[in-house]
């Protein structure tokens, strides 16, 4: 839509309210006279349409493009985004909702209708990993691992995240890792390595509890492998901010960093799954993105 806004709706993300509702409900709410919206809604219909609709929104000169859907649509739609001037609006509709819950975005969809088309608009950082743009959280190890196997299963929902991590906690192992920021290597056996922008992977699961979108710097948690016993310690630790304190745990900051494994391999982007190298690069893009975000969060 020429100087409009789009929303961008995936159908099947998420468990609620799923399907062609969705739709209905933007629909419902652009048509209020009231509010002047110059917007049309469309449906994403396949893994990759999100990214196509929003590049063409963006050669059409859309003022605004409103993600509805999950972190993967989010994705999706934001990476196209990043470096223009364009905000990018979130409802969330998500299995986690990560970069919403870390905004303090409204989960209640008319809600979120409602920030996502205000005039809150604050740029944030991103990140980026052998030129794949990310969000939350990129990372190897062991959450690459439950992602990996949560993309293949049929099933969606913390329920069956939890499922997935629970069947890879009984086969996965430790990798060597070096990781290389500008002030010096560091070599270390890690069940986890995380490259945080956001605080949480989505669900209140906080990896990197200080984590901030404004400070042009990402946060590098690496988890050595806890024990059988221990993990449970750590899920504990993770949903209640406390994961700085357990001794399996180093953490730091960086702008860049390097990181080398000890064998090819892969990693995930917000879920994403990609394959690797031994050694990929990844840099923070400072206040790359224009989010449309709530007014309590101007501070």
């Amino acid at each position: 839509m020429d100087n409009g806004m789009i929303f961008i709706i995936n159908p099947i993300s998420g468990k609620r309210g799923k399907g062609a509702v969705r739709k209905e409900r933007v629909d419902a709410y652009i048509k209020v006279k009231e509010r002047g919206l110059n917007a049309e809604a469309v449906l994403t219909e396949y893994v990759g349409h999100a990214t196509e609709l929003a590049q063409q929104a963006i050669e059409n000169g859309a003022s605004r493009i409103v993600s509805v859907g999950g972190d993967g649509t989010m994705n999706e739609i934001a990476k196209v985004m990043v470096g223009t001037d364009i905000p990018l609006g979130l409802v969330p509709m998500g299995s986690g909702n990560g970069l919403a819950r870390h905004l303090n975005l409204p989960l209640d969809f008319d809600a979120a209708l409602e920030v996502a088309t205000s005039d809150h608009v604050r740029g944030i950082d991103t990140g980026e990993v052998n030129g794949h743009p990310f969000f939350n959280v990129m990372g190897f190890g062991f959450d690459a691992e439950i992602g990996r196997r949560f993309n293949e299963s049929k099933g969606r929902g913390f329920m069956t995240y939890l499922q997935e991590g629970l069947k890879a906690l009984f086969t996965y192992r430790s990798c060597r890792y070096t990781l290389l920021p500008k002030d010096g290597p560091v070599s270390l056996d890690a069940y986890i390595v995380a490259v945080a922008n956001s605080s949480q992977y989505g669900n209140n699961a906080y990896i990197a509890p200080d984590a901030s979108l404004k400070d042009g710097k990402l946060n590098i948690v690496a988890i050595q492998s806890p024990g059988f016993f221990g993990t449970f310690d750590l899920i504990w630790r993770i949903f209640s901010k406390a994961i700085y304190g357990s001794r399996k745990v180093k953490t730091f900051c960086a702008e860049t960093i390097r990181i080398r494994l000890s064998r090819p391999g892969f990693f995930h982007a917000d879920g994403e799954i990609f394959e690797c190298n031994e050694e990929i690069g990844i840099v923070a893009r400072p206040r790359s993105l224009q989010m449309v975000i709530p007014s309590s969060q101007f501070s």
